[in-house]
């Protein structure tokens, strides 16, 4: 089956050759070439932006954490949760 793709290879690098050849379609072919092209590096930019964005949120989270381990809950007093049990059945 690989031997037919071969085969096949110098066909398609002449016809590619000739098509692009006509300068409307060469042009067609380099527009769509910049538009790839500029897919890519907003890619490469979305990436650069991105990694060092999610690492800086993924840290300050895990610091906000410890932090509330850190840190003991105040206790309710016997009146405060009277208060809270009394407003919760209005």
């Amino acid at each position: 089956m690989v031997r037919y793709l071969y085969a096949w290879t110098p066909l398609v690098v002449v016809g590619a050759v000739v098509l692009l050849s006509l300068p409307w379609l060469g042009l067609v072919a380099l527009i769509v070439f910049a538009l790839v092209v500029l897919a890519a590096l907003a890619a490469v930019v979305w990436t650069i932006v991105a990694a060092p964005l999610a690492i800086g949120h993924a840290v300050g989270r895990r610091w906000r954490e410890r932090a509330s381990v850190d840190q003991p809950r105040a206790a309710l007093s016997l009146a405060e949760r009277g208060e809270r049990r009394s407003g919760e059945a209005r």
